[in-house]
């Protein structure tokens, strides 16, 4: 009989037979000593003993995220008016964090997606994109006149531009990539020396929700989040190719996401029944230190 995977109402049974990559080292570390993160059988994960890292073991293929991401501006942005409207404001939290250490210059924004990030940026930045799906290509181009002609349907891999930028961007992109030292290391050779590179929106596994939830972290999720860094395990990776965490920030208070009284109620109440050995299946909320924005100064 076959087996069907499901992760919170989610089905991802077809594609389980992509899920064929193992990674045997901490690739900040490089240690070779983890444990097992997940509780769940189905969806598992290791958690580096020496630096806390955290990734999905095993892990999908290729071929598997492009199946997965096909048209993913459609099928999980445009279409979720709410989160799109939380995602508007959240944009100019994260946009006013990343210029205050880089307000004007050339720009890159890798994973934009349709643009709305891109476009929140000030006007003082020659903006460009890539991204590698070409709806949400065509839809920045057609619905942003300053995006126009400047994202580009095109891996980081294959991107070989012309100049240099002052700033490039990753909003919620590293933790889904396949290979992030690559991704970064092609970053740092895209950048001019006192260039920033700018991680928001990215899940921060130093977070209290982690270990108190593990699999039931919200954030948790066994395609969409490959890897989970921290900004000492993001940095480990950064400084090997001359990058160098100056800046962070933790977005929860002022956020479209906070909800103080409820959220502070249900995590003393997981701690409760951690404490009183009560199983407990609900999934977190929002909180602080979930998420972690991020500046890297190129050296």
């Amino acid at each position: 009989m076959k087996n069907n995977y499901i992760f919170r109402g989610e089905n991802l049974t077809e594609l389980i037979q992509y899920r064929n990559i193992e990674v045997d080292k901490c690739i900040a570390c490089n240690s070779s000593k983890f444990r097992n993160f997940s509780s769940s059988k189905d969806f598992p994960a290791a958690k580096c003993l020496n630096c806390g890292f955290i990734w999905m073991r095993p892990s999908f293929c290729k071929e598997g995220l492009d199946k997965y991401y096909s048209d993913y501006i459609g099928k999980r942005r445009i279409n979720n008016k709410i989160k799109m409207d939380q995602r508007k404001e959240q944009y100019k939290l994260d946009v006013d964090f990343i210029q205050k250490y880089k307000a004007q210059g050339r720009m890159l924004d890798i994973g934009c997606s349709g643009g709305f990030f891109l476009d929140s940026f000030s006007k003082n930045i020659e903006k460009h994109g890539i991204e590698i799906d070409p709806s949400a290509v065509d839809y920045a181009n057609q619905n942003f006149s300053g995006l126009a002609g400047r994202v580009n349907c095109i891996s980081l891999e294959d991107y070989n531009p012309n100049s240099k930028f002052d700033l490039i961007t990753m909003r919620g992109v590293i933790e889904h990539v396949m290979n992030p030292e690559k991704d970064i290391e092609k970053i740092s050779s895209l950048l001019n020396k006192g260039g920033i590179f700018g991680v928001s929106a990215t899940p921060n596994s130093e977070a209290i929700c982690v270990d108190l939830y593990q699999d039931n972290w919200t954030l948790f999720h066994p395609i969409q989040h490959l890897w989970h860094f921290s900004p000492k395990t993001l940095s480990l990776i950064c400084n090997r190719h001359g990058l160098e965490l100056i800046a962070s920030d933790f977005p929860y208070l002022g956020t479209p996401y906070e909800d103080v009284y409820e959220d502070i109620k249900l995590v003393a109440d997981r701690i409760r029944n951690k404490e009183n050995n009560i199983e407990d299946i609900s999934i977190s909320k929002a909180f602080y230190g979930n998420m972690m924005s991020l500046i890297f100064f190129k050296i």
